[in-house]
């Protein structure tokens, strides 16, 4: 295969930067070809992915995090979420302050060991996309993730978090962003339609889960597959301040469906309404405001893996 690597050497707070030569040396032992560019600038890892598939390369490695990995799938599908070219395959080397989406693979978390197994790799499998559809100033606008979306409480996390510049990611600064956001957010009055059921009430989130985790570690999703043609939808309900902080631990250990305040469905399609300012996020990315509706897109992409 004619391989392009895109590293973000900002991704892992810059380790990337001063790791890239022992990447390079695993992938020199393993004999694997490939070229590589460096990204420059927020989105240009999705215009990096897009002129590599023009100019023939047919498989596209992220070195990075989610972040990284969200823009590349993104320059990998067109405007209709159709693979630009469907023989291509999507690869990751993680590097990164979530590593969310290598977690739902069965990608390793050590970057040197990533970039072994996918010097090894033979195969690639089928990986579920998931759209979204919203606007911006009053125009359609449409966006793709790999992993997980989400409207309301861990937007605004995130919003914190991109606003105090990602300086120490993963999961202590996410988990401290989320405490000094308890204190302030506000649940909204939501109105969800999955598939043709319209669900009503006060919540805190709607997530909409490809995958399994987010929010560095925190395991939202334990039933998702990335290649089952539909979504796990979460919704956490009214919870009170007190009631986030105590909840929080089973996130992180896979248990918080077990909540009577927190419900589970399947779906192709999501549409989520809220009266209030409710924002939107995609693999860690902070999207925008909703509405938005949510469609899955079954084996839009292959992953080698």
């Amino acid at each position: 295969m004619k391989t392009q690597l895109i590293i973000n050497p900002t991704s892992a707070r810059g380790v990337m930067q001063k790791r890239w030569h022992e990447v390079e040396a695993i992938l020199r032992a393993e004999g694997f070809e490939y070229q590589a560019v460096f990204t420059e600038h927020k989105g240009h890892a999705t215009q990096l992915a897009r002129a590599a598939l023009e100019a023939g390369f047919d498989l596209i490695v992220v070195v990075g995090g989610d972040g990284t990995t969200y823009e590349v799938v993104n320059g990998m599908l067109d405007a209709d979420g159709r693979a630009i070219n469907p023989n291509a395959a999507l690869g990751i080397i993680t590097s990164g302050t979530g590593a969310d989406f290598v977690r739902s693979v069965g990608i390793p978390g050590d970057t040197l060991a990533s970039a072994r197994q996918l010097a090894r790799a033979t195969t690639t499998r089928p990986l579920d996309i998931g759209e979204i559809v919203y606007c911006v100033d009053g125009k359609e606008t449409r966006t793709f993730f790999a992993n997980v979306a989400g409207m309301g409480f861990d937007a605004e996390v995130i919003e914190r978090t991109e606003r105090g510049g990602k300086h120490a990611g993963g999961t202590i600064p996410y988990l401290t962003t989320l405490l000094s956001t308890i204190s302030s957010y506000r649940n909204k009055e939501v109105v969800v339609k999955i598939n043709d059921r319209k669900i009503e009430g006060v919540m805190n989130s709607v997530v909409v889960c490809n995958g399994k985790y987010f929010g560095g570690g925190m395991m939202i999703s334990p039933n998702s597959k990335i290649d089952d043609g539909k979504f796990h939808v979460i919704t956490l309900g009214n919870f009170g301040t007190f009631e986030v902080m105590l909840n929080t631990p089973r996130l992180y250990n896979g248990t918080i469906l077990t909540h009577p305040k927190v419900s589970e469905y399947q779906a192709k399609t999501v549409a989520v309404e809220s009266k209030q300012r409710m924002l939107i996020q995609a693999d860690g990315e902070l999207v925008g405001p909703g509405p938005a509706t949510f469609r899955i897109l079954p084996a839009a992409l292959k992953l080698r893996a």
